[in-house]
């Protein structure tokens, strides 16, 4: 007979690790009574320590300035900043022709006539879009 934190006596109550997800554990009902703390039976590790979270999670790696490749043929935009492994589909996407592009050309689709007209008159490629 195990009680709960509101007082109420189940029988046969099997819980699951919330850090392990081992399942099928009852609780420790005379730990329960000595300390007044609730404890899980039969979940120590082969080394006989309690249990821990045991996934492993992969280590983040942060990127650094030696993995972007500025494209030179988007110097000036904002787009050209590229990963270094993904320069050579950048090139292939946006510059086929060797192109040089503008911020205007990879923002353009996403602008009204009259926003273009009326704020983009100092890009190189405005008369491309009016």
């Amino acid at each position: 007979m195990v009680v709960n934190h509101l007082g109420i006596r189940h029988n046969n109550i099997m819980k699951t690790c919330n850090k392990c997800g081992k399942k099928d554990l009852t609780w420790n009902t005379k730990w329960h009574d000595y300390s007044g703390k609730w404890q899980l039976t039969n979940h120590k590790n082969k080394d006989g320590d309690w249990c821990v979270n045991n996934i492993i999670k992969p280590k983040e790696t942060k990127l650094t300035k030696k993995d972007f490749t500025m494209c030179p043929l988007c110097t000036d935009s904002n787009f050209g900043k590229c990963l270094t492994k993904d320069y050579d589909e950048h090139k292939r996407k946006f510059h086929p022709n060797n192109e040089i592009l503008t911020e205007l050309d990879y923002i353009h689709e996403h602008m009204s006539a009259y926003t273009i007209k009326r704020f983009w008159k100092h890009d190189a490629h405005y008369e491309k879009y009016v």
